[in-house]
């Protein structure tokens, strides 16, 4: 695991020192799973966490390998060509973008992947995973509920307490519906929320030649 940013390490204490100040008795291991499984949630839920991951499209092919630079990549969002045009391409399994038909030409493509967090162990004890420097910036009070939330619901401990439980879980949905309309938004103020829907400028794939389609009314995301 690569180490984090200073600034991050000091996020990532300062936010499990408040869950332990307030979760009295639970063990470092006990706020580092529960900090895993919170993350987990938030990015799997929100589609936050993207990389644009650079491949290069060779003639009779339609299968590519595609590696993360951090973290498991999810799901697939959008694949685009060397001309920003989107591409129609699936994930038939998880690291394999797949096209239904070759390309003739060889020419650079990028996906866009969302990811969520690996589990980290040191010297054999969970660890926080790495992630982005930006979410618990924007986003830590809100991981702070999850993370206070999933502890308290559990039973017979001393911070059990099932009433604030859910009270900081909900909050915590709350972050979760946030960072997926921010991302949707790509964090403007005030603009409309807008996909790359297959039928918005793009070429058909059908022989391997591309034929250039323009819909004036691109699919708005809902």
């Amino acid at each position: 695991m690569e180490a984090y940013k200073g600034e991050t390490e000091e996020e990532v204490f300062k936010l499990l020192a408040e869950a332990n100040s307030v979760l009295t008795g639970a063990s470092d291991a006990q706020l580092n799973i529960n900090f895993f499984d919170t993350l987990r949630e938030f990015f799997n839920s929100s589609n936050s966490w993207m990389e644009w991951i650079q491949f290069m499209v060779i003639p009779n092919t339609q299968d590519y390998p595609i590696t993360p630079t951090h973290g498991r990549i999810l799901r697939l969002l959008n694949v685009l060509d060397q001309n920003r045009v989107p591409q129609q391409a699936i994930m038939p399994q998880i690291g394999m973008v797949s096209f239904l038909y070759p390309y003739n030409n060889v020419q650079p493509m990028w996906a866009c992947v969302a990811k969520t967090v690996l589990k980290a162990f040191k010297d054999g004890v969970p660890a926080p995973p790495f992630f982005p420097d930006w979410v618990l910036p924007n986003y830590g009070e809100g991981i702070l509920t999850g993370v206070l939330g999933r502890m308290m619901m559990q039973p017979n401990q001393s911070w059990s307490d099932q009433k604030t439980g859910m009270f900081n879980l909900l909050k915590f949905r709350n972050a979760i519906s946030q960072a997926r309309v921010d991302t949707m938004r790509a964090h403007t103020v005030g603009s409309q929320a807008w996909a790359y829907p297959q039928s918005f400028r793009t070429h058909s794939q059908k022989g391997g030649v591309s034929t250039f389609n323009i819909n004036p009314s691109p699919q708005t995301v809902r």
